[in-house]
């Protein structure tokens, strides 16, 4: 199932979106829903908000794990905790353009990585808060 996701994530990059909008659309494949609207409108957040700042797949993660529980904020702290203890200390910041640097070649390296990694841990944070069942 996982490795049907992964492939789809790059497709969805391939179609032209960007890492927030993938991973809530991913988010809300899971719970079978479909809502264009959002996924459109989480552009907003795509290279750090257009500005180099917050990392869209941190940001499109909190906003996927919201949509099964808003008012859980554990989750989302958790999550930010996770980004900034694993992948802040592998790529220097939670920023955009520290990890990226503005350079194609760096975006395409490291930004599938990240999309990968913080999807995979957004999944088991759902699996471990009951929102979703566990993988077998």
């Amino acid at each position: 199932m996982m490795e049907d996701e992964l492939k789809l994530m790059y497709q969805l990059k391939v179609e032209g979106l960007c890492c927030s909008s993938i991973i809530i659309e991913l988010g809300l494949r899971l719970r079978g829903e479909n809502n264009e609207q959002f996924v459109k409108a989480a552009r907003a957040l795509c290279n750090g908000m257009h500005s180099g700042l917050a990392c869209g797949a941190l940001t499109g993660a909190v906003c996927m794990l919201a949509l099964f529980d808003e008012r859980n904020t554990e989750m989302t702290k958790e999550m930010v905790d996770w980004f900034q203890h694993e992948l802040c200390e592998k790529y220097g910041s939670a920023n955009c353009v520290d990890i990226t640097r503005c350079d194609p070649y760096e975006k395409a390296v490291k930004c599938p990585e990240i999309m990968r990694a913080t999807y995979i841990r957004a999944k088991e944070m759902l699996t471990e808060f009951g929102y979703l069942e566990p993988m077998e």
